[in-house]
């Protein structure tokens, strides 16, 4: 479950799950929304991998990973999908090729929070 927080002019997405891999694909999966993902079909699958020694750090890589892939690739992102492994994570992005609506110019550390007790919840900044 992803949910949108106020802000005056950035993006705030909150994501809670069972586990910080799924707390993750939530956050991702709002990203997609913003991005117009809304109005996009699963056509074709992008993968991505990130390493990184901290969670903070692979949060941030992992959503600038998925931001920079869709431009490169000229992009629309549908569903994300991440995976544990060995160091990072992987990421799958289902979508289609073309333009996406809105840009995300970058994920930021600023008010970046991992909370983990009965679920995990991570609270990303995103400057629009």
């Amino acid at each position: 479950m992803y949910r949108f927080l106020e802000h005056v002019s950035d993006l705030i997405i909150e994501g809670e799950n069972a586990t910080f891999e799924k707390a993750l694909e939530d956050v991702a999966q709002g990203m997609t929304t913003q991005m117009g993902g809304e109005g996009a079909s699963e056509v074709e699958t992008l993968e991505v991998e990130v390493k990184e020694e901290n969670r903070e750090d692979l949060v941030v890589a992992a959503l600038t990973a998925v931001i920079s892939e869709c431009e490169a690739e000229v992009f629309t992102p549908k569903k994300i999908s991440i995976e544990r492994i060995e160091g990072g994570v992987k990421i799958r992005i289902s979508g289609e090729r073309k333009a996406h609506e809105n840009i995300i110019k970058a994920v930021t550390y600023h008010g970046l929070k991992i909370e983990e007790n009965e679920k995990c919840r991570i609270t990303v900044l995103f400057d629009i």
